[in-house]
């Protein structure tokens, strides 16, 4: 190595495609799930919108439509969620926004710390605890999660909620659904 140049070339570190599921968070309803996507993006880059996709089956997730509506009228001034959008009768979208990074100079601690928090607390960990705390939705006792990045499986794991939110929500979806 003595005698030869070496030259630094500027690292772009780039956050590649994650994609997270939760296979049946809402208690007493197996078969309804979502999926956060998070898309490839350059490290440096204020993080983009995250989509949830929801699917279950029509009569539970049009009740949960219009819960999530609580969610997009929540005032944070760390991040936002969008209206949700219902697809079809068994699918709704909705996104999660860091207000930090849009909102211009990470000057004070306090929004910086902020804006970290957004970037590695995975964004269902965020979405699970407003669904419980604004929604008052019931969630299972325990969460599953199942981790792939660039298409990869990366994890699979079960949290007990306590590990997520508390208190849990008090509404049970799939007897609001009639």
């Amino acid at each position: 190595m003595e005698g030869e140049s070496h030259r630094m070339r500027p690292r772009n570190p780039r956050l590649g495609e994650l994609t997270i599921k939760v296979p049946a968070p809402f208690a007493g309803i197996s078969d309804l799930g979502f999926t956060a996507q998070y898309r490839a993006q350059q490290f440096n880059e204020p993080q983009r919108d995250v989509p949830l996709l929801i699917e279950g089956p029509e009569p539970p997730m049009r009740r949960l439509a219009e819960l999530l509506q609580l969610l997009s009228g929540t005032e944070s001034s760390a991040y936002a969620w969008s209206d949700p959008v219902m697809l079809s009768d068994e699918v709704v979208v909705l996104a999660f926004r860091d207000r930090i990074a849009t909102a211009g100079t990470l000057s004070d601690g306090a929004r910086a710390a902020d804006y970290v928090m957004n970037l590695v607390r995975p964004v269902v960990f965020t979405f699970l605890r407003d669904c419980a705390m604004v929604a008052h939705l019931r969630l299972s006792d325990v969460i599953e999660m199942r981790v792939s990045a660039e298409q990869k499986s990366v994890a699979d794991l079960m949290l007990p909620l306590e590990n997520i939110v508390q208190p849990n929500g008090e509404r049970l979806l799939w007897q609001l659904a009639g």
